[in-house]
């Protein structure tokens, strides 16, 4: 019994005309005829019979279609079945993250969850031209030319993380010099933000004991709220996390903000991902400071 046999038996079956199942088999019709013989003749019993021009099953084909049938029809889904087993091809989204990593690595885990085919690399490198989209920050008091392109760009307040303690506990805000003699603990000056925080204290008037410093922000946050001494503590980046170990101050002077840009490139035009995630970072970023009191979002023309 062979594959062929069977798929001729089949069609005829079907349509209960052998020319026309040759026709749709694109076989000869002798070729149809010979293949039900021969299939007839290994089982050893006549599997149609005569019904005036055209041909219908014996009650043996009957119940030899009804056992073939559903084998046929699993078997000519095999190829899909197996192929289905194939890891489907992910999509890669590469980020270049120089700023608000708290909130960027929220918005991907949430993303994933809804399309967990797009899969992420996230690096921190100068060579934004290998990015499809770069968060970065910039000094609030500086003006910066934009790209083309209307980047979307967030003006976002720099809090001081102080100590739990008496002195601090009846203040809504604070100034910096009011803490110009506590130890800080700051990022490295390898990393842009640093130059920021530096900027408002020497608006400030005043020179920072650094006690501790840090490229890694993680590192930086567990020694401010391990009371190691104060910091400056943007929510982007830093998160509400053990911010019950500490007290976190709205700086009134000078004033402390600092922007936050989302820019997409153009270098993988074709990826439609990309644009996909885009929208859903800014948005996310948007609703969450929304939920905070919020902040106010730019279109940069």
């Amino acid at each position: 019994m062979e594959l062929f046999q069977l798929r001729y038996f089949l069609e005829v079956a079907r349509q209960q005309h052998v020319r026309k199942s040759a026709e749709t088999l694109h076989v000869s019709q002798p070729a149809v005829t010979n293949a039900i013989h021969r299939l007839e003749k290994e089982i050893g019993v006549p599997l149609f019979v005569s019904s005036g021009r055209s041909i219908k099953l014996s009650p043996y084909g009957k119940a030899f279609y009804d056992e073939i049938q559903p084998l046929w029809d699993s078997l000519d889904s095999l190829p899909e079945k197996i192929k289905g087993l194939q890891p489907r091809e992910r999509v890669m989204i590469r980020l270049n993250v120089f700023a608000a990593w708290f909130i960027v690595m929220d918005a991907i885990l949430e993303f994933q969850r809804i399309d967990p085919d797009v899969c992420f690399n996230v690096t921190r490198s100068e060579g934004q031209e290998l990015a499809d989209i770069t968060v970065f920050t910039v000094n609030h008091y500086r003006s910066r030319k934009r790209k083309a392109g209307s980047p979307f760009v967030c003006s976002e307040e720099i809090f001081l993380a102080v100590p739990d303690m008496a002195r601090f506990r009846g203040m809504d805000s604070i100034n910096l010099t009011d803490v110009a003699d506590m130890g800080f603990v700051m990022i490295s000056d390898k990393m842009y933000f640093r130059a920021i925080c530096d900027g408002f204290c020497n608006v400030a008037g005043i020179h920072p004991n650094t006690v501790f410093e840090s490229d890694d922000p993680d590192a930086v946050r567990f020694m401010i709220c391990n009371n190691m001494g104060v910091g400056f503590w943007p929510e982007f980046a830093m998160g509400r996390t053990f911010t019950d170990r500490i007290l976190l101050k709205h700086i009134e002077k000078p004033l402390c903000k600092r922007e936050i840009v989302v820019e997409k490139h153009d270098i993988n035009s074709d990826n439609i991902h990309v644009q996909v995630f885009y929208e859903f970072l800014t948005h996310y970023i948007d609703l969450y400071h929304r939920q905070h009191n919020g902040v106010n979002w730019t279109s940069l023309a």
